[in-house]
């Protein structure tokens, strides 16, 4: 899934879940459902630039300690060790986040358009 999705679902999530830990906690699991989801996911080169955009759009206008970006934050999260991977910083072997794991089957199918996605969130 687009990050910046992870990121919008996470702070909307994160909005109602009641404290800071709370919005971080609710962010990541909003990112094991959204990668059940089929999607498309993106190089690098472009996820970089949206997620950037997005976070820095939600610290200026909600704050770094609010639930909306601590949960955006949440959601988001899970991607650093798939951002390692890809870097070759760790082998894909040794990622620990559920559907990060194994032969991809508690990973969404990939599609070939990501409007759904960008129209979800």
């Amino acid at each position: 899934m687009i990050c910046a999705v992870h990121a919008v679902v996470g702070a909307a999530v994160g909005k109602l879940a009641g404290s800071r830990g709370g919005a971080f906690a609710a962010g990541v699991a909003t990112h094991l459902l959204g990668d059940l989801l089929p999607h498309k996911d993106f190089d690098p080169k472009v996820e970089a630039p949206l997620l950037a955009a997005t976070l820095g759009l939600l610290a200026w206008r909600c704050g770094v300690t609010s639930p909306e970006f601590l949960g955006a934050v949440g959601g988001v999260t899970p991607d650093v060790e798939n951002a390692a991977s890809v870097a070759g910083l760790i082998p894909r072997d040794a990622m620990r986040f559920p559907t990060h794991i194994g032969d991809g089957r508690f990973h969404g199918p990939k599609v070939r358009s990501a409007a759904p996605q960008l129209l979800g969130a």
